[in-house]
């Protein structure tokens, strides 16, 4: 009894553990054989990857070309010349030639590219020209726009036109400059070879044409403009040029001399006016001398008085002129001083404007001779021929569908893997629930349930036939000191087989010569009116005695054992069950019969098999297979062992055996062919 407590308690435990989320380590054989499972599924996949793959590739793709052309860039490393300074050439720093790719991927060249090959017309290029047909994807969705909106869009504008023909070819073309050279390629790529070859070719030959246009204008420009700076500086030269001859017209200033004989005179003027001035004070001395003096003769003295101021007199008027004629010459330099600074200064100008203009005139005149001599900074190294098949890939896009429709395939069997709730293998199923299973169950081959016993006589070899043999084996040898005699055959919810199960393991009881009783149980939905040839009758009538066993039972010659058919009753299920009688009733039952089978409802929608379990020496649990939720498993076996039923164990039933086999189960009907007969 303890015994039984302990194994009880340990498979409560296990079964408890499958509803735990558990995170185990990831097994890779695990991994490697459920791949291997769907490899008809990875196959299929596969290969209508590669159909549509190959239908793409070579019915549906258009094939593309690709042409190249290559330039060379002129290096400038030396210094230019101011001429050259004028149209500036090209440098071969990074941004600069990457400046120069964007140029050749531009409008501006694009356009000319597009009116010098008559791209426009071009029906590769101006989709416009292409009519699109009703039925494609783009008719269906213009027609489905203009349902809606209630109106057609107008056709489109030259414009327009215009601007999707630049955006094609600009998708048409590809520009690279090749690592560490001065050199790029210009690859262009349509669906001929030749207009590949044309493009890239016309492209390079207008870029070069453009810098030397771009030239050109630089230099005409930079005549322009020389010439109208040479133009002003000549007038500006000539004005000051007058405004020195007149300066020099007007005061006489053309040299120096003036201004020279100017500065003597002032010189001769300040020293007889120095002299005047000492006579003057010589003359008062005297004069002062005279009257301090006793006088000798009054009439000398006075005459000599007369004299001295007359001579005083005369100093002092020739003072006064010569003061006259300084201030007069002081002018007059001063006024010469001015005028020459003037004029040295309009001279500096003026000889400064000439040497602008001698300069801007030398640089017109080298200007003016680099007209018509530019020449292009780049130069066509390699002309593009017919261009070369580069698209679609074939190969790589039948690679590349292989590895993805593989990919696509493992996904979807890693996919149902995940999703799949039920039991697909025995082995799992065991591990899983803790349970040994007992046999492995094929799905019948029969259309209706009466047919059962038909297949299994008319195929006694077959493999769902050495499935329930096996069951049987299973349960005689469990306990050789103690066979089971009372038998139920239960599930976690209908359909899953333990009707045809109980049918099955009677039939197969009672060839062994055993004297076998089979039980309908699940008096909530009885069904085997359906399977057997019998009679039904109220269960709870029979338990209570009131109708006696012998006219209870029938006998289908097909089965070889006895058969308690039901029928719906008044009395509850669960009520009879748990009733004395129904203990009674099962006891004289083993006095009579070998083995009795009971085929009871199912355990999680009502509690009659957990009743019925309380009088019987062996539950066998029946699981769907693929199609049992696992947690329903659990939660029933949880239910039985809760009650301390003696579970003998699981029968994993209605195998599909081809599917069984892409699950990698291992099934009778897979090891077992060679001694089948089906």
């Amino acid at each position: 009894m303890a015994k039984l407590v302990e194994d009880t308690t340990l498979k409560i435990q296990n079964l408890s553990a499958i509803e735990v989320e558990r995170i185990e380590p990831l097994d890779v054989m695990q991994l490697v054989r459920r791949v291997w499972q769907g490899k008809l599924l990875i196959t299929g996949t596969t290969l209508l990857a590669v159909v549509a793959a190959g239908y793409y590739a070579f019915a549906i793709a258009s094939p593309r070309y690709a042409a190249t052309a290559t330039l060379e860039i002129d290096a400038r490393t030396g210094p230019m010349s101011a001429v050259e300074d004028l149209a500036r050439g090209l440098t071969t720093d990074q941004s600069s030639l990457n400046t120069e790719v964007a140029i050749l991927r531009s409008r501006h060249l694009l356009e000319q590219v597009i009116a010098a090959l008559d791209l426009l017309n071009d029906p590769a290029f101006n989709r416009h020209l292409t009519p699109i047909p009703r039925w494609s994807v783009t008719g269906m969705r213009n027609q489905a726009r203009n349902l809606l909106t209630g109106q057609v869009p107008p056709p489109p504008t030259k414009a327009a036109v215009v601007d999707k023909t630049v955006e094609n070819l600009t998708n048409a073309l590809r520009v690279d400059v090749l690592r560490d050279t001065y050199i790029f390629r210009i690859t262009a790529q349509t669906g001929d070879p030749q207009k590949s070859a044309t493009i890239a070719n016309t492209l390079a030959q207008t870029y070069i044409a453009d810098q030397i246009t771009s030239k050109q204008q630089a230099t005409e420009s930079a005549v322009n403009w020389l010439s109208e700076r040479v133009y002003d500086l000549q007038i500006e030269l000539e004005a000051k040029e007058t405004a020195v001859n007149d300066l020099i017209m007007s005061h006489q200033a053309n040299d120096t001399a003036v201004l020279e004989a100017l500065s003597r005179q002032s010189i001769e003027t300040q020293n007889r006016l120095q002299d005047t001035r000492r006579a003057m004070q010589s003359t008062q001395g005297k004069l002062l001398d005279l009257g301090a003096e006793p006088a000798i003769s009054p009439i000398s003295t006075g005459n000599e008085r007369a004299r001295l101021a007359a001579s005083l007199s005369r100093f002092a008027e020739q003072e006064a002129a010569l003061k006259l004629f300084q201030d007069s010459i002081d002018q007059q330099l001063d006024e010469q001083s001015a005028t020459l600074v003037r004029q040295q200064q309009l001279r500096r100008e003026a000889d400064a404007t000439r040497v602008l203009y001698e300069t801007f005139l030398a640089r017109l005149q080298e200007t003016s001779i680099q007209r018509g001599l530019q020449h292009a900074d780049s130069r066509i190294l390699t002309h593009a021929t017919a261009g070369t098949y580069v698209a679609p890939r074939k190969l790589l896009i039948l690679l590349m569908a292989t590895l993805l429709g593989s990919a696509l395939g493992v996904a979807i069997v890693l996919l149902r893997s995940a999703l799949r709730k039920g039991f697909v293998s025995a082995e799992g199923m065991a591990s899983t629930t803790g349970e040994q299973v007992l046999t492995q169950v094929p799905r019948l081959k029969i259309r209706k349930p009466g047919q059962l016993l038909d297949y299994l006589n008319a195929k006694p070899m077959s493999a769902a036939a050495e499935a329930f043999r096996n069951l049987r084996t299973s349960l005689l040898l469990s306990d050789p000191d103690r066979v089971p005699q009372v038998i139920l055959s239960t599930s976690s919810v209908a359909g899953e087989g333990k009707t045809t199960q109980s049918i099955a393991l009677a039939h197969h009881l009672a060839s062994l010569k055993k004297n076998v009783l089979l039980v309908e149980a699940d008096i909530r939905q009885p069904s085997f009116l359906r399977y057997l040839d019998c009679n039904g009758h109220d269960f709870g009538q029979v338990v209570a005695g009131q109708i006696p066993l012998s006219q209870a039972t029938s006998r289908d010659p097909r089965l070889g054992a006895d058969i308690l058919a039901s029928t719906s009753m008044r009395q509850n299920p669960a009520d009879l069950f748990s009733s004395d009688d129904c203990g009674a009733f099962l006891d004289a039952l083993r006095a009579q019969y070998d083995f009795i089978i009971l085929d009871a409802p199912p355990v999680l929608p009502v509690p009659d098999a957990r009743l019925l379990a309380q009088h019987c020496d062996a539950v066998i649990y029946n699981v769907r297979w693929e199609r049992t939720d696992k947690r329903l498993v659990a939660s029933g076996l949880h239910a039985l062992t809760a009650v301390r039923a003696p579970l003998a164990g699981l029968v994993l039933s209605q195998i599909d055996a081809k599917r069984g086999r892409h699950y990698g189960g291992v099934h009778l009907a897979d090891y077992g062919r060679a001694y089948y007969q089906n």
